[in-house]
């Protein structure tokens, strides 16, 4: 029996700041919410921009196999199921988490050295830009991984596929998302008394704002359709024909413009709170009685909607809304420069194909996972008290193979960001008109990216 030893560099700091998801929201991907530490006094403490602390991500040297994450799921994955099922292993294992809006400043300037990690967790809004570097090993090499990724969902493998075809990175969720609205409200103010009659009702965008205007009507505007923008920008956004870029252009697409009338639309008729996201007044709506719903991914039901809706639990349901969509994600890749990449390999092979272990994962968890044998297997078992004994599985796994990882991008972080800010945001509240709000984001995307035609 090999001795075996796990090393952890886990930070100090709230779920919420552990597990920030796409376009620059605090978010989560399925993470447990644990945080430990390693008791490691003479760790180096770094501060992020909000003051909170965490131990700068290490590097450990020959025999280690060094894993740098922006969420302790990783922590768990590989501690309880992983080093479980592998207990003989002759290396240590060093687990770095690091703040999501951290992780990229820490690890660029040593991506392409030796002294990066030999597994990466990327998260969905930058993990375009290390699928896109060229410096992450060609995961085909390793037939039994190509094999079992044979089961994963295409969007999962599309987006963790360089642009010329090389499959670099994988992951074990999918993320796609959903309406979750309050029944209790629906019953009273609108009429509607089921899952069905509520998809029927905003099936469309156009069904949407009626339902919109009709629960102001009756509620005499004291109950808002959603809490602000953005419970549109997210289904909007990824439910485009085309990203962000094209042949290095920038695209806005047909859907971003009917975002923003939407948005606009939406604010000038009252029909939602316009609270910023994940903002006090966001998670505050979840037990007041303000809010018929949100727009949130898997992984929302656990980390944002359950802890701030204690109060109206049982009275939440589910349905698909206006349009299919997905947010965020984690996917796991290898930095070129590893010398343990067999190693790295073996992990990202289990805990991204392994049927066992997703189907352990899904019941532990109620994560969605990327097997789609095991998605079917397991989506009729599941009920929620939360959502009144609903199957939030079953309802997450309809919209998966509407889902196109295509349109995802390297740029997407600092284009969607700059979209909110200088477009989406003053255009929704009547501040500036539409062509005046997208020329300065035009502007910021070229000062962001001069390489990218902007016109």
């Amino acid at each position: 029996m090999f001795k075996k030893r796990l090393l952890m560099s886990i930070t100090t700091f709230t779920a919420l700041a552990l597990v920030a998801c796409g376009n620059g929201d605090t978010a989560d991907t399925g993470d447990n919410g644990e945080t430990a530490d390693n008791g490691n006094d003479d760790a180096e403490v770094l501060e992020t921009d909000d003051g909170e602390e965490f131990e700068a991500p290490t590097t450990g040297g020959d025999g280690v196999l060094d894993v740098w994450t922006f969420t302790d799921e990783a922590q768990t994955m590989i501690n309880d199921y992983y080093l479980e099922e592998f207990s003989d292993l002759d290396y240590e294992i060093n687990i770095s988490i690091v703040p999501t809006e951290e992780f990229e400043t820490q690890l660029d300037p040593v991506f392409t050295t030796d002294s990066a990690p030999d597994v990466i967790f990327a998260e969905q809004a930058f993990v375009k830009k290390y699928v896109e570097s060229g410096m992450l090993v060609d995961l085909s090499q390793y037939d039994s991984l190509m094999e079992g990724a044979e089961n994963t969902f295409d969007y999962v493998r599309d987006i963790g596929t360089h642009e010329d075809g090389t499959f670099v990175a994988n992951s074990w969720q999918t993320t796609p998302g959903a309406f979750f609205y309050r029944q209790d409200l629906a019953s009273e103010h609108l009429g509607i008394e089921s899952e069905d009659e509520m998809q029927e009702a905003i099936g469309n965008w156009d069904g949407f704002l009626e339902t919109a205007r009709e629960l102001r009507d009756a509620t005499d505007g004291s109950v808002y359709m959603v809490s602000g923008r953005g419970d549109l920008s997210h289904p909007y956004y990824m439910s485009r024909d085309q990203g962000w870029v094209v042949d290095n252009q920038l695209i806005i697409d047909d859907q971003i413009y009917e975002l923003m009338e939407t948005a606009r639309t939406m604010v000038d008729e009252g029909l939602m709170m316009d609270a910023d996201p994940q903002g006090e007044e966001y998670f505050a709506g979840m037990i007041s009685d303000e809010i018929l719903g949100y727009s949130l991914p898997t992984w929302g039901i656990h980390f944002w909607l359950v802890p701030n809706g204690d109060e109206t639990a049982a009275n939440w349901r589910i349905v698909t809304g206006p349009t299919a969509y997905f947010r965020g994600g984690t996917w796991m890749g290898i930095p070129s420069t590893s010398d343990m990449q067999d190693e790295a390999a073996h992990l990202i092979e289990y805990l991204t194909t392994s049927e066992n272990f997703m189907r352990t994962w899904a019941e532990d968890t109620g994560d969605v996972v990327s097997h789609q044998g095991v998605v079917e297997e397991v989506r009729g078992d599941y009920e929620m008290e939360f959502l009144g004994g609903q199957n939030h599985y079953d309802a997450f796994a309809e919209g998966i193979d509407q889902i196109d990882g295509e349109i995802i991008t390297e740029f997407d972080q600092g284009i969607q960001g700059a979209f909110d800010d200088l477009a989406l945001t003053p255009y929704s509240k009547g501040e500036m008109e539409m062509e005046e709000a997208l020329d300065a984001f035009r502007m910021e995307v070229q000062s962001l990216y001069p390489d990218i035609q902007v016109d």
